[in-house]
């Protein structure tokens, strides 16, 4: 065993033949994958909302890692067009991509919507990704280390599925439910990639891996980690001497991205107490990540939802049955979540073993 398996760590891996596209990469875990990874050799494109902030974060990488190959690029992944956009400029300006970690999320956010009328965190969270992935396959070099992961979050064990309520009403919405059901939503859509791939004799493979707690903006906009009474204080201190860095935290996401011997649908997380912290270890999920007919369900509904279909039945094998990703103008939201409605399923609240 070499002292990188023997630790969890693969920062000694060479990643330098392969292009790896990093969203949310200006900061918290995207920037600190992005680090990772540009010293691991690859040429990391660092796919952004902020250019400015994302060109900030680049002249980081690159002060820590002289020489990085790194490529900046706009993306606000809750917005349609601007992930049709991203593709275009990348398909211009980088060619091809050799793995995807689809990183990028937010929580906390108050009821509100991106510009297709979807509810933000599912828009951000599972549909941009969903999205995303559709428009950038016809562009992966099908070989063997290609792969797409999937950055989920403790949250996904603890929530439920709905398809018929992804756009809470006002009066019943709770950005706490709403991130775990979009995360949840991620790790059933990640598995019923892979077995798509799988059925298509595709070398790339889909996995999930889930960085634990780490001190992002995400952890820090929780409930848990603004206590008002002295045991929550209590709690709150005793619960930060667990709670690795960021730059530890990435530690399953990396694993997943790069190591040896990892393998189509596994989920990874942290190997300590609770998933909390610890060198990559496989993660319990959901027990709803394992219902194929709610997958294909949330499958149907995202096609819908989004305007790109990819991997569908009538893809010859060996093919990536994707479709340039570009919706009907005349299809409004309000007429996709209409036909949305009527795919019914439902799932949540049991986590299955670790696999």
């Amino acid at each position: 065993m070499t002292a990188a398996r023997a630790t969890g760590d693969v920062a000694a891996f060479s990643m330098s033949d392969k292009v790896i596209v990093v969203t949310g990469a200006n900061a918290g875990l995207g920037l600190q994958l992005s680090l990772r990874l540009a010293r691991m050799g690859a040429h990391v494109v660092m796919a952004c909302r902020s250019l400015p902030r994302a060109e900030k974060a680049r002249e980081g990488v690159r002060a820590e890692v002289p020489g990085a190959r790194t490529t900046v690029l706009p993306l606000d992944v809750a917005e349609p067009d601007s992930i049709r956009a991203f593709r275009a400029r990348f398909a211009s300006q980088v060619g091809h991509l050799d793995i995807l970690i689809n990183n990028a999320g937010i929580f906390g956010a108050p009821l509100s919507h991106n510009s297709a009328g979807h509810e933000l965190h599912f828009a951000t969270n599972y549909l941009g990704p969903f999205a995303l992935t559709g428009t950038l396959l016809p562009l992966f070099r099908d070989h063997p280390g290609a792969r797409i992961v999937s950055v989920g979050s403790l949250a996904h064990r603890y929530a439920r599925l709905s398809l018929t309520r992804i756009n809470p009403e006002a009066g019943d919405y709770s950005h706490w439910k709403a991130y775990a059901m979009s995360k949840l939503a991620l790790t059933v859509y990640t598995m019923e990639l892979n077995r798509r791939l799988r059925e298509r004799r595709s070398n790339i493979v889909a996995l999930c891996a889930h960085p634990g707690m780490a001190p992002t903006d995400i952890v820090k906009n929780m409930p848990i980690a603004s206590p008002k009474g002295a045991v929550g204080k209590w709690f709150n201190g005793m619960m930060e001497r667990l709670i690795p860095t960021a730059a530890e935290a990435v530690k399953p996401i990396v694993h997943a991205a790069c190591a040896e011997g990892v393998a189509g649908g596994d989920y990874y997380g942290p190997g300590g107490w609770l998933e909390i912290a610890g060198v990559p270890a496989k993660a319990r999920l959901n027990a709803c990540a394992s219902d194929e007919e709610l997958a294909r369900k949330l499958w149907s509904t995202s096609e819908t939802l989004t305007g790109v279909s990819y991997l569908n039945a009538h893809a010859a094998p060996g093919t990536s049955g994707a479709s340039e990703g570009l919706p009907s103008s005349d299809f409004l939201p309000q007429e996709r979540l209409r036909v949305a409605s009527n795919e019914r399923g439902a799932c949540g609240g049991k986590a299955a073993e670790p696999r």
